[in-house]
């Protein structure tokens, strides 16, 4: 994919919500190869590259792809390809025999072989529905810091803006601007202030925020990334690298295992379990059938069965794979429904988790 920034483009008075991102192509993976072989053994081997990028993007977990695994996902590969194209391009490829001409190979997976791939070696399975993170980049270059945005861009922040796409990490960068650097300095977040850091992050209403610092000394590169949740959990991450990209690589794959932990589950038999979740406000079958159909496209959803209906509070019967708190932070992605606790009095405070339609998409 091209080298991108994902931008916040909204208003200080006029803030829009940028809850959960529907990830595009979650199952699809564009190779460019150098022609230095027949079609077949480019086929083959493009196919193998697709499945270790699909592969890292649906699981969030890209330590795991690798060795024997990954070996076996790559010769596997052919038989999960549901279809592929393959392009020429224009520009040279570098080889061993030096530039030669490239192609484009786009492959699509069944899903199913995917999702069973990683299920059968107990690695989790993230849905396309995944958490915004607001990205406040500083970089000190031989002592001199220097906060990234949009107003600001840097070769760190391109990077990461392409290292976390090809990931499947929706981010954003601030805008930089006059309110921002009102609000933060580049002091500030390197060093790491919690308070200061979400107060500027605010205006953005992501679902998360995250903090990096890069330095570059005597052509050597660090860093280190600071994850604030939601819940108020908060994790920290040593960077290392050869070089920037390496670094930046780091990273994505460090946020993405933080956010597949939260929201992805191993998918078996034994993994399965029941909850029991009331929505209040629902007062048509269109609302109703609405609810149901937001629960059934949670990624560790597996069945949503209607138990009652009482009024306008509805109850579903919903199971899922992993933890019930999977459940939850994923249901808070949404601005769908608003966590509405019932008292302890009430009869079914220890049967049900209670939720309000808020009547936004």
């Amino acid at each position: 994919m091209n080298s991108r920034i994902f931008l916040l483009l909204i208003s200080v008075f006029c803030i829009s919500s940028a809850n959960a991102v529907p990830i595009q192509g979650l199952y699809s993976a564009e190779i460019k190869l150098p022609v230095t072989q027949s079609e077949a053994q480019m086929l083959n081997e493009a196919f193998g590259l697709a499945a270790e990028n699909v592969l890292v993007k649906v699981s969030g977990d890209k330590n795991a792809i690798t060795g024997e695994l990954l070996e076996q996902a790559k010769k596997k590969a052919p038989t999960w390809v549901a279809q592929h194209s393959v392009a020429s391009l224009s520009e040279l490829l570098p080889s061993d025999d030096g530039l030669v001409p490239g192609k484009q190979v786009k492959v699509t997976f069944y899903q199913a072989s995917i999702d069973g791939f990683l299920s059968q070696n107990n690695l989790p399975v993230w849905g396309d529905n995944r958490p915004s993170v607001l990205v406040w980049l500083v970089d000190e270059n031989n002592g001199v810091r220097s906060l990234s945005g949009s107003k600001a861009p840097s070769e760190a922040l391109n990077l990461l803006a392409q290292s976390a796409g090809e990931i499947g990490v929706p981010v954003y960068a601030p805008l930089l601007d006059e309110v921002d650097k009102r609000s933060l300095a580049a002091s500030d977040v390197w060093g790491f202030f919690e308070d200061s850091i979400l107060n500027a992050s605010k205006r953005y209403q992501t679902d998360s925020v995250a903090a990096l610092r890069v330095s570059t000394y005597a052509g050597q590169v660090s860093g280190n990334l600071l994850v604030l949740l939601k819940n108020g959990e908060t994790e920290r991450f040593v960077l290392r690298g050869e070089n920037l990209n390496d670094l930046i690589d780091q990273a994505s794959s460090d946020l993405a295992k933080v956010f597949s932990s939260r929201y992805a589950s191993v998918r078996n038999n034994s993994s399965a379990s029941k909850v029991n979740v009331q929505v209040v406000g629902v007062t048509n079958y269109s609302i109703m059938n609405k609810v149901q159909s937001y629960f059934e496209s949670i990624g560790v959803v597996r069945d949503v069965m209607l138990v009652r209906v009482v009024g306008n509070k509805v109850e579903f019967s919903i199971e899922i794979d992993g933890d019930k708190q999977k459940l939850f932070n994923s249901i808070s992605l949404s601005r769908l429904l608003i966590n509405a606790p019932l008292n302890a009095l009430d009869p079914d405070a220890n049967r049900v988790t209670s939720y309000q339609y808020s009547g936004v998409n």
